[in-house]
């Protein structure tokens, strides 16, 4: 066979298998049988083997992902990605009818309302009908180059079908369905893997790998929900743009309409927000827009959403589940926490069968029995939690739920300060106990031992290798040990290893936090690490010394003072120093250096790009101390999207206040 040849077969085989790859999984309706659409797949990668030199990116054969990469590129967006605005319920979606009503003076309006996709963000940019980027939204204006992760999506067009412009750029949303979401975290249960959140968490999580080959091996799904044309006047209505991507090879919402009465789109969300389970995707509401393409551009944008746009979000997910028991959770102070676990209910993206119930006062308000059922909320990506009882529904002789008197680990009995309302297990060396403060102590705000899960070190209690929180740095002279425990090969091991190596020296206030004093968190770790600078100096402090600083109450003087005098606490110190722990002494507020230094800046609201511990990270380098509560000390507070109560606290102190995105550009 000529190379010309070949050039012809293979062309026609990509047309092919173009095709029907979007008659399978965009229309649903495949022409053809599984048998006949793989032996054309093995003729095409037959060729290509033979003819390397007429691979192309967009052939079907690259699907199955290419080279793992070391790091991802950032792009900048042709377009800036906004975020929309929400409205929480009718009467803020009618609320924004109105501005955009009133910004036109009343004309007419056509509108056009989709599922809201709950997945992640992305652009596609093809050229000349072949895709060549796909980059994750960031923070709306660049973003992270992912082309080799999305290129193993199935029902997403490496070629375009028919005659389309020069360059298109496609907007839409990477999902993972249900079910397969599902089926990938009981295949992780299997293989001691940690279990996903959500179909959304798992969709992120498999589009940022940087080995593509893992992001082929999962089933995800793109929806497109946007395009931009380098004739913006081409098609001037978003529901006939979506017609468009839908034959040219995208799949879109299928279930999707056009009015000018309001009264249809409340009907649109009232449907899907009762019939969202009889889809496979999950939504967390729905999408309206102005549908004319030239009065968005009339409309314009605010600084970070769309004037013509909004996402009407639903109530927070409820179902109705048996209780079956009440675990007893214990924490490392000790603390029991109630635990009910139900028969398993799918709330907000994820298979839930667990919700905590805080405390046994909370026990008592619920009046709950064994066999009640249960009214169980969830929404996004918070913790579920028990909202009521349906009490008609009790099944007759059912027992009520009784507050123990002993700890169900070590048998001690419990105790309840006069002034509280946990009750907790008075013993230190409860194994339960313990393992909490092993879990806290390598925890990620913590030392952020990567590896290091809560199953492993359950196992390495359990084998007696560790007892402390020194052992874990002894691990290293256990190595063979290790190896042969099952399910513990050498390069499991060895990362292991290095992992623990790596955290052996540390900041001092992620060790006062790791330490897990009571009622010290990170905020409070990072002014007494700013203010003693080291850890001798904690030691030998009175508590006149803690009380006098800011934001250190007279609580938390009693017991920083209780902790560094007691056996307990000399003896975790002397342990964790013998293991080899190293200290870094933290640098005063005038030591520091950087274009923030010794500014003291707090963050409210999420981030699409960077966690808050990332910001936190940021700010340190340049000499900033980040605050987790606005105070008189704050210099600057820092505001994402869906910002909580610490704004108007700021506003009201007249604190300074910046969008995160402009504060890290700033940085830059």
């Amino acid at each position: 066979m000529t190379l010309e040849e070949a050039r012809e077969e293979i062309e026609k085989l990509r047309e092919f298998l173009h095709y029907h790859n979007y008659r399978y999984y965009v229309l649903d309706s495949p022409e053809i049988s599984d048998e006949e659409y793989d032996e054309a797949m093995r003729r095409l990668m037959e060729l290509e083997e033979r003819f390397p030199a007429l691979v192309s990116p967009d052939s079907p054969t690259q699907r199955i992902g290419a080279e793992p990469l070391k790091t991802f590129e950032n792009f900048t967006h042709p377009y800036k990605m906004y975020s929309l605005a929400n409205a929480l319920n009718e009467g803020e979606f009618l609320a924004f009818v109105k501005r955009v009503q009133q910004a036109i003076e009343n004309e007419a309006i056509l509108w056009t309302a989709e599922h809201k996709f709950d997945g992640l963000a992305i652009e596609l940019i093809y050229e000349k009908g072949s895709l060549v980027m796909g980059v994750t939204r960031g923070n709306g204006e660049v973003g992270e180059v992912v082309t080799s992760n999305v290129r193993t999506i199935r029902n997403l067009p490496l070629r375009l079908l028919g005659s389309v412009p020069e360059r298109l750029v496609v907007y839409g949303e990477v999902v993972m369905h249900r079910e397969d979401f599902l089926a990938l975290n009981r295949q992780r249960e299997e293989e001691g893997e940690p279990l996903f959140v959500s179909p959304r968490n798992a969709a992120a999580g498999s589009l940022r790998q940087l080995d593509s080959s893992v992001t082929a091996q999962r089933r995800l799904y793109f929806y497109a929900y946007g395009v931009r044309f380098p004739d913006e006047d081409m098609i001037p209505s978003h529901y006939d743009r979506m017609t468009y991507l839908y034959e040219h090879g995208f799949a879109i919402c299928p279930y999707r309409i056009r009015s000018q009465k309001i009264e249809d789109i409340q009907s649109y969300h009232k449907h899907w927000e009762s019939h969202r389970e009889e889809i496979p995707y999950e939504i967390d509401g729905i999408v309206v827009k102005a549908d004319d393409f030239r009065l968005q551009q009339r409309l314009g944008y605010d600084a970070k959403t769309p004037k013509w746009a909004i996402a009407w979000k639903f109530k927070p997910a409820s179902a109705q589940a048996v209780l079956r028991e009440v675990e007893l959770g214990i924490g490392r102070q000790g603390t029991i926490t109630p635990v009910a676990i139900f028969d398993p209910v799918f709330l907000a993206g994820a298979r839930v069968q667990r919700a905590t119930l805080h405390n046994f006062d909370e026990v008592r308000r619920l009046d709950l029995h064994y066999g009640d059922t249960l009214v169980v909320e969830r929404s996004g990506e918070v913790i579920p939690k028990v909202v009521g009882v349906v009490k008609e529904k009790r099944p007759p002789g059912a027992q009520p739920v009784e507050e123990p008197t002993h700890c169900p680990v070590c048998h001690t009995p419990l105790q309840r300060q006069a002034d509280q309302v946990d009750i907790f297990c008075p013993n230190p060396e409860c194994p339960a106990v313990v393992k909490a403060r092993l879990r806290h102590f390598v925890s990620r705000q913590a030392l952020d031992i990567e590896g290091l899960g809560e199953e492993l070190l359950e196992r390495f209690y359990d084998e007696g290798l560790v007892r402390t929180l020194g052992d874990i740095f002894r691990l290293k002279n256990q190595r063979e040990r290790l190896l042969s425990m099952e399910r513990m090969g050498e390069k499991l091991v060895e990362k292991l290893l290095a992992s623990i190596e790596s955290r052996r020296e540390i900041s001092l206030d992620r060790f006062l936090y790791a330490l897990g004093i009571d009622y010290v968190g990170q905020e409070t770790a990072k002014i007494l690490a700013r203010e003693f600078g080291s850890l001798e100096a904690l030691q030998k402090a009175r508590y006149e010394d803690f009380v006098s600083l800011y934001g250190i109450g007279e609580v938390v003087a009693k017991s920083l003072v209780e902790f560094f005098a007691s056996e307990r606490g000399k003896r975790l110190i002397e342990d964790l120093k013998e293991a080899g722990i190293r200290l870094r002494e933290f640098k005063k507020p005038q030591e520091q250096q950087g274009k923030l230094a010794g500014k003291y800046i707090c963050i409210t609201g999420k981030h699409e790009t960077y966690s808050r511990e990332k910001i936190f990270e940021i700010i340190e380098s340049h000499g900033g101390i980040p605050q987790d509560s606005v105070t008189k000390q704050t210099s600057l507070l820092l505001v994402g999207e869906s910002p909580g109560s610490k704004l108007a606290k700021a506003q009201k102190m007249g604190i300074p206040v910046l969008p995160i995105d402009e504060f890290l550009k700033s940085l830059e």
